[in-house]
């Protein structure tokens, strides 16, 4: 141990009377062997002296500090990291009452999800808690920042918060709870990571590359501009290729981007990647703050322009983050969505801003065979043609063919078969087909006559307003006008 009094420059050690001042002069203690060895330079020290030291040294270890020590991460992996150190460390940890305003109040246990199963948790304790060794407590709880570690304790024990610090720092890289998992994280209405409620482990158990059916030149710039990176990240890295990608999607609604991003989560996991999916646009910044802990990692966010009020300024603000929230040589993929395209500044199209635009086009006549042999499964045989039903759906989301696969079971139930025809699906893509024309309100272009009729109404009306005339005549023509309709 070595606790010193700092000399101040240009301090003579050596009085008038040429008298050594041992009050000044720095000073260490050491323990070593059985004998007390008093410092023989630059003079003999005097015992009284040395007493006057060793009170000084006992004053500086009673000293009290305020401790404080951050493990930045999710907040619940966090916590999950510290306690695990501790226990590593200590072996047992001792939670304590915390005085209120109603009295004392008992320690609480954090039961914190690990996985999608509800059997797939651990409880912790948080709050104050009294560790082997230790005089005072310290307390530990959660941020937005993560995990946090503080008391007020002395200088020996200063130390041993940091060493737990560092402990739980170390196992949030090997062995984190969220590392290399498939994520929802709620944000808050300030654009922050959400502290009401831990994040949601995907269930990705069902889902499979081959559910995701597009067009073949779409579903072939996934492959390479997303898939690829991430299960070839060394090949990348090797060939000079950037792990730091922005890639945008845009699409109508209901072409599959919500179904990419599942799939997208399914090859993150299989590959080690982490795969964070934020439940509104405004949390990207802190959603990419926090991929930085744990990448390689992709950040999901959906529908720049879901919410009313998003303006084509706050849409291009949020993509121009891809340049500055996160580091050149990161290995950190941003995936966006949007329905509205043309709220997007061109000039952020460019390459180099973002590597890739893909459009999610709705299904052409091809693809949507294949919807309707996925959807269908085993039910629809290899052997009948669905080529009909792929020219009647094109163009339609893949919600409205699955509808009709759905619809095509009913009549091959009504008719007590095990297996759907071609004419079952060609039925309900018809129906479908009309119940879309009806949504799209499409009304017939009205009548030469209907138009004169419109055009007279208009004209005595604006008469009687400008001259207070009685309007029977309009009411006639308006009557007339019904009538026609």
């Amino acid at each position: 141990m070595n606790v010193a009094k700092a000399v101040p420059a240009g301090t003579p050690i050596v009085g008038d009377n040429a008298e050594i001042d041992w009050s000044r002069i720095d000073t260490g203690l050491q323990y070593e062997g059985k004998a007390i060895k008093l410092p023989g330079e630059p003079g003999e020290m005097p015992i009284p002296a040395a007493i006057q030291v060793l009170e000084r040294i006992a004053e500086a270890e009673a000293q009290i500090y305020a401790a404080h020590e951050v493990v930045h991460g999710i907040p619940w992996d966090a916590l999950v990291a510290v306690y695990r150190a501790l226990e590593s460390i200590y072996g047992v940890i001792l939670p304590q009452s915390a005085m209120s305003f109603f009295g004392p109040k008992p320690p609480s246990f954090l039961t914190i999800k690990t996985g999608p199963h509800d059997a797939d948790c651990v409880q912790v304790p948080v709050g104050k808690m009294l560790l082997p060794g230790m005089k005072t407590p310290v307390h530990v709880g959660i941020a937005r920042d993560g995990c946090h570690i503080s008391g007020e304790v002395n200088k020996k024990d200063q130390a041993r918060l940091l060493e737990v610090a560092i402990k739980a720092r170390g196992l949030l890289k090997t062995q984190s709870i969220c590392r290399g998992k498939a994520l929802i994280i709620p944000v808050d209405d300030d654009g922050d990571l959400s502290m009401n409620e831990q994040p949601e482990f995907m269930d990705l158990a069902s889902v499979t590359e081959e559910s995701l059916i597009h067009n073949e030149l779409t579903r072939r710039i996934i492959e390479t501009s997303i898939f690829c990176p991430i299960r070839h990240a060394a090949a990348c890295r090797k060939h000079g290729i950037p792990l730091k990608r922005g890639i945008l999607l845009e699409g109508r609604y209901g072409c599959g981007k919500s179904l990419t991003a599942r799939v997208t989560a399914k090859i993150c996991e299989e590959s080690g990647w982490t795969f964070i999916l934020i439940s509104r646009a405004q949390g990207l910044k802190a959603a990419l703050d926090m991929a930085k802990l744990y990448e390689p990692c992709v950040v999901f966010a959906e529908d720049l322009d879901r919410f009313g009020d998003r303006s084509s300024e706050e849409v291009n603000d949020l993509i121009n983050l891809l340049d500055g929230a996160v580091p050149a040589k990161a290995a950190i993929m941003t995936i966006l969505t949007t329905n509205h395209i043309e709220l997007i500044d061109k000039a952020l199209l460019r390459p180099g801003r973002l590597d890739a635009v893909i459009s999610i086009d709705a299904p052409d006549a091809p693809t949507v065979e294949k919807l309707v042999r996925y959807y269908a499964g085993p039910l629809l045989p290899g052997t009948e043609d669905v080529g009909p039903v792929g020219e009647r759906m094109a163009g339609q989301i893949p919600a409205s063919i699955a509808e009709i696969v759905k619809r095509s079971k009913l009549a091959m139930i009504y008719d007590g078969r095990e297996r759907l025809l071609g004419d079952d699906l060609v039925t309900a893509a018809e129906t479908a087909m009309r119940h879309l024309a009806l949504l799209e309100d499409k009304r017939p272009e009205p009548s030469t006559g209907e138009k004169l009729a419109e055009s007279l109404i208009h004209l005595v009306a604006d008469g009687v307003a400008r001259h207070g005339q009685v309007g029977e005549l309009v009411d006639e023509m308006a009557q007339h006008r019904v009538a026609t309709e």
